[in-house]
């Protein structure tokens, strides 16, 4: 890509460049400009990707935990000046065809980050956000609908009780259910008690009602400024042509106000901390070795770029592996079932934190002497060179990697580069591969020891240290709860007549403001049209050869000299025990030893020469018939091209066979997974509580919730409680069960990679692995039958619940499909976002379809409500059956489809994506029918695939439901209410 701004002090209008560079790396370059008159900065990422980006960033500092600037960022989302429209942010997601749209607070930050691959719908996202963040309406009925508010259980009857409402006070009632944001919280409290870093930036609900109107106009006042933000673009738009824009539609009439200071730095501690806190639990939950226990230090700051590379080379070394020395010494000293380490390389002190699971309080001090003397026998005898080695190459590795398929690669260079300039770093430092290793390796050359005095200066003699014990408490949601219900009692009985009206009287202007949304006129935003789409499908065309009775496909792409192979295996019959082991088995092949090694020289050898091993399952269901599957378990792993051999061998070890044998690592590695599972499940209850009502629907539902669904954990969790007895029958059934698995006849081979690159595996006859021995295999067939799933509440300990009930419907090939899938669109725009987010202050929720399982589901999550949630579910389908959208609406639905199909896919993926298509029989020409089916959708289609597909089966599907039990308590006692079994989370 070439670039007329290219030297630095060239002009363009009044931007004035101050830095130009050619990243080689990664086939870019970067350019910074700072806008003359208001000193607003500009920072370019140009390379050839299609997929363009931009983010608004902005510094942002909260001066306590009432969540300020989390509920600014959702407020400046609900209309302004140029935009007027109360919810416009939501509206864009359906008026155009962007590949990604978000608004994220940080600890220190605020972005507004947007990405298209189409230019026009790019700009018109960018005209939205620029309005939205500089000219917000800020209104103060947004701010109560967003942030929190006083309200009466019944509206307009002041004798039942009062309650907070919000999104935000909702959504961070269910972040702070996850153990992990507790300690989270409460470590960072403790590490930074004198500046920003030590409030929680989301807020915490005990805290959030504190928040004014008046000091959210001041935040937004103080922070939100065209001159205090950096411009970030990435992308194969002209930079030129986003100056134009910036000029035209911002810049050219703003004054200039003075920068920020930087965020200050947090004063070192004499002496070291240690802190005592909990978290809850289930009532019915054990709390014997839930105990969290996390060590947190404070480093180099922002600006010390080579010394933060520095530290993030060691916390590799030590902690990212099982083999790596500090985690084993952790894992064998049977103190912890699970330990992880990790840096935050983004705000102005970076902490090295490191998080032990499954302890129990009494060993905290053991677990500080073993963490210490570890750390000091590292420092004396030195790190193996061969560990520092690895840890490079997995840090190398990582960032020569281009991703993008959970959210554009251009966000990831946001990430690597804008916010650490934000502190005043050098933004290339984030980019550049190669340099900074270089200087890592001077050093070394010079001090051998240079490891070891950082292991000695930040970890060992650093004063600035803090323990941290979290203890479960079976008591503290229940106790939260009473003393959020006392407060407001002391309030309500405290109410003059005046604030009852005063409250009663908003409670109808709120009310009326939501409502006028279905009326709004929405001409005055920018959107694309029909015309806009392209007509024709994405494709991923695959090579095919065969050799020695393999399947060889490929992708030709550019990887960044990286190779990504994918060994799959059609699945033989299942009975029920060894479908749900078979999602264990994926989960521990990667960990255990294989090819005559031990576990820990098989990880050793993963780190030194792969950027990752994984196994996984899928399904592959037939477009044509939902109960024809072609299900398949796959090894797959990547490399650097240089290390193709190694990676190879590795793929025909693993397949050969891993290594059961190895009672006790097998204990270690069981009981790890199984602590995080735990210490996620509340985290994960939306995820459980859909795949537990799609259990009952079909194969593919029941095969869903046995490998990531309740069914799953609860194998697990019976596995666990008698772990010694059972580990070694489990050993044999693993062994036994990857003995039918792997190395069954025509297999495939997946890679994408360059051409030329390609053709040199094919001359190295991919180093052998086409030589394994095949056996034969029976074809698929499910011996397990599909049970029947009652609709049932979970009880765990979350104040709010997650709710999910699923229908079966319709394959891919029929003629309503694509329908189907603007009606599940259609659902979310006219009805459940409004009534779910806006009037019930959930966090989030609507309905979800998939074409290729036939699977339809509504579900809320971090939700306060569960009777007006399920009437909202039934409302919304009665709404769109009577025709109650417009054909304005039925259009966005189709784009938002139109997004999913075209949803960009990094390199590394998209080989395996084509394979994906081409097991289920999703061919490019039935791809192509589906999309051109798409694009003629009418009104009479979206009621017709909806009445058959949904309304008719409706009242016979699942409700299920995670939540706590006081609110099961609460809600069940509403007269016509869905009667829900109760069943405990043991």
């Amino acid at each position: 890509m070439t670039q007329s701004l290219s030297s630095i002090g060239q002009q363009y209008r009044q931007f004035k460049v101050s830095k130009f560079l050619v990243i080689d790396e990664l086939a870019c370059t970067l350019t910074e400009l700072e806008h003359l008159p208001t000193g607003a900065k500009i920072m370019h990422i140009g390379n050839d990707d299609p997929e363009n980006l931009f983010s608004l960033s902005l510094q942002t500092v909260p001066y306590n935990s009432n969540g300020v600037a989390h509920i600014l960022e959702h407020t400046v989302l609900c209309g302004s000046k140029k935009f007027p429209v109360r919810d416009p942010f939501f509206a864009m997601t359906r008026r155009s065809l962007n590949t990604f749209m978000n608004a994220l607070t940080g600890q220190d930050f605020t972005c507004y980050p947007a990405a298209s691959q189409i230019p026009k719908d790019f700009y018109n996202l960018l005209d939205v956000y620029l309005d939205a963040v500089f000219h917000p309406k800020l209104d103060k009925l947004s701010f109560l609908q967003e942030g929190h508010r006083l309200e009466f259980e019944e509206a307009e009857d002041p004798k039942t009780p009062l309650e907070y409402k919000g999104v935000v006070f909702n959504e961070m009632k269910g972040a702070l259910s996850s153990p992990t944001s507790r300690v989270a919280e409460a470590l960072y409290a403790a590490l930074y008690p004198d500046v920003t870093y030590g409030y929680n930036s989301g807020g915490n609900p005990a805290d959030i009602p504190s928040l004014t109107y008046e000091e959210l106009i001041d935040f937004h006042k103080t922070f939100y400024h065209p001159s205090r933000c950096l411009f970030f673009f990435y992308g194969n738009i002209q930079l030129e042509r986003h100056l134009d824009f910036l000029h035209a539609n911002l810049l050219d009439h703003v004054s200039r106000v003075e920068p920020l200071q930087p965020v200050p730095h947090q004063p070192r501690f004499s002496a070291p901390k240690r802190v005592t806190e909990s978290y809850p639990i289930s009532p019915d939950e054990d709390p014997k070795e839930k105990c969290i226990i996390s060590f947190g230090w404070l480093t180099c700051t922002v600006l010390e770029q080579l010394e933060l590379l520095a530290l993030t080379i060691l916390e590799t070394a030590l902690m990212s592996s099982d083999a790596a020395p500090l985690k084993m010494a952790l894992l064998k000293s049977g103190l912890c079932k699970q330990a992880s380490a990790y840096i935050d390389p983004d705000i102005a002190d970076a902490p090295v934190i490191i998080n032990l699971k499954g302890c129990s309080a009494d060993d905290a001090d053991a677990i500080e002497e073993v963490m210490f003397s570890t750390l000091k026998r590292l420092a004396d005898e030195g790190i193996a060179e061969e560990l520092i080695e690895d840890a490079m190459h997995q840090l190398e590795f990582h960032r020569s990697e281009i991703t993008g398929d959970h959210s554009p690669f251009g966000l990831t260079l946001f990430f690597r580069s804008a916010l650490i300039k934000q502190h005043g770093a050098t933004p290339e430092d984030g980019l550049r591969i190669h340099t900074l290793f270089h200087k890592i390796h001077a050093k070394l050359e010079r001090n051998p020891k240079y490891f070891s005095s950082l292991i000695e200066k930040y970890l060992i003699n650093n004063t600035h240290f803090v323990r941290l014990v979290m203890t479960p408490d079976k008591e503290l949601d229940t106790r939260e709860a009473q003393e959020e219900a006392m407060r407001l009692k002391k309030i309500q009985s405290a109410l003059t007549e005046k604030e009852i009206t005063g409250l009663i009287g908003q409670a109808r202007q709120l009310a009326d403001y939501q409502k006028a949304q279905e009326d709004e006129d929405l001409s005055v935003l920018p959107t694309i049209t029909l015309t806009d789409v392209p007509k024709e499908c994405t494709d991923y065309p695959l090579t095919h050869m065969a050799a020695n009775g393999w399947d060889i496909y490929h992708h030709d792409c550019f990887t960044n000299k990286i190779v990504y192979a994918d060994v799959a295996f059609s699945l033989p019959p299942l009975n029920e025990e060894e479908l749900t082991l078979v999602r264990l088995l994926t989960t521990l092949i990667p960990q255990m030893g294989c090819g005559g090694r031990n576990y820990a020289d098989t990880l050793q050898y993963m780190q030194a020469h792969t950027g990752g091993i994984e196994a996984a399952t899928a399904i592959n269901v037939q477009t044509d018939n939902l109960d024809n599957m072609n299900p398949t378990l796959h090894i797959k792993g990547k490399a650097l091209y240089h290390k193709s051999k190694q990676l190879f061998s590795l793929l025909k070890e693993l397949i050969n066979g891993v290594d059961f044998s190895d009672i006790d690592r097998l204990r270690e590695a069981f009981t790890k997974h199984f602590t995080v599972l735990q210490g996620s499940f509340v985290g994960n209850a939306m995820k459980y509580a859909i795949a537990l009502s799609s259990s009952r629907l079909n194969l593919a539902g029941k095969m869903g919730n046995a490998w990531s669904g309740i069914a799953y954990y609860e194998m697990l969790r019976q596995y666990a409680e008698d772990l010694d007895n059972q580990i070694q029958t489990l050993s044999e059934k693993l062994t036994t069960l990857q003995n039918r698995l792997l190395c069954t006849e025509k297999p495939a081979l997946v890679i994408s990679c360059d051409t030329a690159h390609y053709h040199q595996l094919q001359e190295q006859k991919f180093y052998g692995l086409l030589d394994t021995p095949l056996q034969k295999s029976e074809p698929w067939k499910a011996y397990f039958t599909i049970d029947s799933v009652s609709s049932q509440g979970r009880i765990i300990a979350s104040p709010v619940a997650f709710t999910a009930k699923a229908m079966k419907t319709i394959c891919y090939d029929d003629p309503k499909s694509a329908a189907l899938a603007v009606a599940s669109h259609l659902l979310d725009n006219t009805s459940l976002h409004r009534l779910l987010r806006e009037q019930g202050g959930a966090y989030g929720g609507g309905s979800g379809n998939s074409t290729s399982t036939g699977q339809f589901y509504f579900y809320a999550y971090r939700d306060p409500n569960l009777n007006t949630t399920l009437k909202a579910f039934e409302s919304a389908i009665q709404s769109l059956l009577n025709g109650d959208f417009t054909d304005e609406q039925l259009t966005e639905a189709v784009f938002e489809v139109i997004q999913s199909l075209d949803m960009p896919i990094s390199p590394g993926s998209r080989a395996d994506v084509a394979f994906s298509w081409l097991k289920s029989g999703k061919t490019l020409q039935k791809r192509q029918q589906f999309r051109d089916r798409l694009l003629r959708v009418n009104r009479a289609d979206v009621c017709e695939a909806l009445q058959k597909c949904v309304a008719g089966g409706y009242h016979e599907a699942a409700t299920v439901v995670f939540a706590g039990k006081e609110l099961f308590d609460r809600e069940m006692k509403e007269q016509g209410a869905e009667k829900l079994e109760l069943i405990p989370l043991v």
